[in-house]
């Protein structure tokens, strides 16, 4: 299949060869900002109590003898208020109720997070029918996926008392909910209580899911631990298994270890896939390791293994990363000839690379390249495009492109619209930032903790300090913690401001949250402390925070220049400094 590549997207340029190798004042204002969402669902998780069936104001409904169709086909096409409702009709008049078409319904109201109602079917077959493990199972993985553990908790007791044993589905589905959670500790407890079953036990799947939570909380050595139980329980590990713990390795740059494991695999009864190959091929690549990249490709094409769409990504990825463009893009060209199809992982290293590049029209043709080979842009592709064009000063242009996002299918993230607020806030549009967080919000995206850190930053930056730290507190209120970058905005704009007191009140409110203070706290501060008149007393505390070793000599150096005062401030350094150079 010929393919016309535009000349100014792909250059001339020397084809890529086997070698992977590069070759080379505070107002006040009448408006309050709030990053709130005034909507919060409340579930019921009480022990369950009998059904009332109520047809007030409703229509009689007389029950025939397709109803069981209508009840299956209504479930089927998701209209589930209407199932419910049938549902409940014929219950009034005797019917059992199915246990296949309420798990089903279950399902369905537990995927649009409604667990009142899901809940409401349990009750119903619970009283009319016979609920099954499945049904259960069903239920408890819609409260754990809605983060409601303790009404997780409380189906399982009842499916207990009821007389059904949990299977090990119903613990992988409790366990892999709170290693999400960031809970191994209280996974590892209801392993052991697993271990206890009579009638199940732990599975491949239990132990790849705690294999993978204890790398990310305990580290690889403590998850290879659980490597050796899984093996001396008799359960063999497959792939998925393998892969986690080869990407926990990588993660702790064990790099050599990951590659001996690799190699080590068919010993052990399975063969590296393609997968195990991109996860190291990546690792070492991030490190600059062409050499040993190569090494790998060449024994990944020896053991029978083909690359795919992800690992041409990597190599292009970190070919951008190194500034090799054309090379990334001859390798886009063999990749496509050998019937591989790019997607948006693929194209997006090189658009990256066209935008650092401060080529802004061949990434948009980039762009329009990629949508006539059938791959649509997703929203990653789109914020680097509009990024670029705000930092260009295209503010106007990225808001055309931001309003035709929903209609082309690629609704904006949160990335999208903290880029927005940020470029139309330094634009002069205030008014219309704000309006685009409210907007945000009404569309059910979260404001992370990028939202907070660039409102804070513009706040601060047009003198509003106020409705800043009144912004930190609703930041905390909404569960996101402020980070130490949150908080040097704040003492940034507090100084600049004069307002020191209540820098240093943010500095010990700071510390006493657990947050630890870094060189650009401590600087932002004394720079505070000298601009306002005070630069014996700011160079005082900058020469105490040095001997501290909390701020750099080359700061200190700065500093001096910024703030000059008598040497009489400076010999305890210069005593300190000449100390060194003695016991050295």
């Amino acid at each position: 299949m010929t393919r016309i590549i535009p000349a100014e997207i792909f250059p001339q340029c020397p084809f890529f060869s086997n070698n992977l190798k590069p070759t080379s004042q505070s107002q006040k204002h009448n408006f309050v900002v709030r990053c709130s969402s005034s909507d919060h669902n409340k579930v019921k998780t009480g022990n369950p109590q009998r059904v009332k069936i109520s047809t007030e104001n409703r229509p009689t409904v007389h029950v025939h003898s397709n109803d069981m169709k209508v009840l299956n086909w209504s479930c089927k096409v998701g209209k589930y208020d209407e199932t419910l409702y049938l549902l409940e009709c014929k219950v009034k008049s005797g019917y059992k109720p199915d246990v296949i078409l309420c798990t089903k319904l279950i399902k369905g109201f537990c995927n649009s997070k409604n667990s009142d109602k899901a809940e409401k079917v349990m009750q119903i077959l619970e009283q009319f029918g016979e609920p099954d493990v499945f049904a259960y199972n069903a239920l408890i993985s819609g409260f754990c996926k809605m983060n409601k553990i303790e009404a997780a908790n409380k189906v399982l007791n009842r499916l207990k008392a009821r007389g059904f044993p949990p299977d090990s589905v119903t613990y992988n589905i409790l366990i892999g909910s709170l290693c999400d959670r960031g809970k191994l500790g209280l996974a590892l407890k209801l392993l052991d209580q697993l271990k206890e079953e009579n009638n199940c036990n732990p599975t491949v799947i239990t132990y790849t899911i705690l294999i993978e939570a204890t790398i990310l909380e305990g580290g690889i050595h403590e998850a290879m631990k659980l490597l050796d139980e899984m093996l001396s329980r008799g359960l063999q590990p497959d792939m998925y298994t393998y892969n986690a713990i080869i990407r926990g390795m990588c993660r702790e740059k064990m790099m050599d270890q990951a590659y001996e494991f690799v190699r080590s695999l068919p010993s052990k009864g399975c063969r590296p896939d393609v997968i195990s190959y991109n996860i190291l091929l990546r690792a070492l690549l991030n490190k600059g390791k062409w050499t040993d990249g190569e090494k790998l490709v060449n024994e990944m094409f020896s053991a029978g293994c083909e690359p795919n769409v992800v690992t041409y990504s990597i190599l292009m990825s970190a070919l951008c990363r190194d500034g090799k463009l054309d090379e990334a893009i001859n390798l886009l060209k063999i990749m496509m000839d050998k019937g591989l199809t790019p997607d948006t992982f693929t194209y997006d290293p090189l658009i990256s690379a066209f935008c650092k590049g401060g080529r802004l029209d061949l990434a948009i043709k980039f762009l329009d390249y990629m949508i006539s080979n059938g791959c649509l842009p997703d929203i990653v592709n789109y914020n680097t495009i509009l990024s670029t064009m705000c930092k260009k000063g295209k503010a106007d242009e990225a808001m055309e492109v931001f309003e035709k996002l929903s209609e082309i299918g690629c609704p904006p993230d949160v990335s999208t619209y903290n880029t927005m607020m940020s470029a139309l806030w330094n634009n002069g549009g205030r008014a219309r930032a704000l309006r685009m967080v409210s907007e945000m919000i009404e569309k059910g995206i979260d404001p992370d903790e990028i939202t907070y850190n660039s409102l804070i930053s513009c706040l601060c930056r047009d003198g509003m300090v106020d409705e800043a730290l009144e912004l930190l507190a609703d930041m905390e209120g909404n569960g996101l913690p402020p980070t130490v970058i949150t908080y040097n905005i704040l003492l940034l704009g507090l100084c600049k401001a004069h307002r020191v007191d209540e820098a240093i009140e943010v500095l010990v409110e700071m510390v006493e949250k657990g947050r630890r203070p870094n060189e650009t706290t401590y600087i932002l501060l004394i720079e505070g402390i000298g601009f306002s008149g005070w630069r014996v007393q700011a160079m005082e505390i900058a020469s105490a925070i040095y001997h501290k070793n909390a701020i750099s000599k080359e700061s200190l150096q700065r500093l001096r220049k910024t703030f000059p005062v008598p040497d009489i401030y400076n010999k305890d350094v210069t005593i300190s400094e000449t100390r060194k150079q003695v016991d050295s």
